[in-house]
């Protein structure tokens, strides 16, 4: 099937296919979702797309890396390879997340629990490590800023680290935002 072979095309037909459950939902006197509810979607869907590519990168590429000659590492950053369109969603995952988090957050004003507040607390640090420590860090690992090895090898630690404390938070974060749509942890 053409839909199955072109990303996009899958993408759209997902999305496609919610419209139509969300359809025969209320076609059946089920509840139509409303506005923050699909805004909440949105930021369930950008969140697992971020955290999704945050453990790709810390349990899968990174650790895979050290094996990589010089050359190597070159071609696997140069423009359009799968690390540069990776790190691409990564920041489109992050930027989304909070954009669609504050939008529920605001709607939420007061009434935001303990939970959400760390939790969101937790998220806006990631944001800010993914925004001004590891993307501009990683442009000097894959080549997008010009940096002397030795301001490469810096650079990859410090994203390292960040990109470390991102996955230390996510675990709890993830707990917190869950726990405060499904079992409040805190008032």
């Amino acid at each position: 099937m053409k839909i199955l072979q072109d990303h996009k095309l899958t993408l759209i037909a997902g999305f496609v296919l919610a419209a139509i459950i969300v359809g025969i939902a209320a076609a059946t006197g089920g509840t139509i979702p409303g506005i923050f509810d699909g805004v909440r979607w949105l930021h369930v869907l950008s969140g697992i797309l971020w955290i999704g590519l945050l453990y790709y990168f810390n349990f899968v590429q990174v650790p895979s890396m050290g094996g990589f000659s010089a050359d190597s590492k070159a071609e696997l950053f140069k423009e359009g390879s799968i690390v540069r369109r990776a790190l691409f969603w990564f920041r489109m995952g992050a930027n989304l997340t909070l954009l669609f988090g504050v939008i529920l957050y605001v709607n939420l004003g007061t009434s935001a629990g303990l939970d959400i507040r760390i939790g969101a607390t937790f998220a806006l640090i990631m944001w800010f490590n993914v925004m001004f420590i590891i993307w501009p860090n990683q442009k000097k690992v894959i080549g997008m800023v010009e940096a002397t090895a030795d301001e490469k090898a810096a650079a990859g630690k410090k994203a390292l680290i960040a990109s470390r404390i991102n996955t230390l938070l996510s675990i709890p974060m993830v707990l917190l935002m869950i726990a405060s749509a499904h079992f409040r942890m805190f008032p």
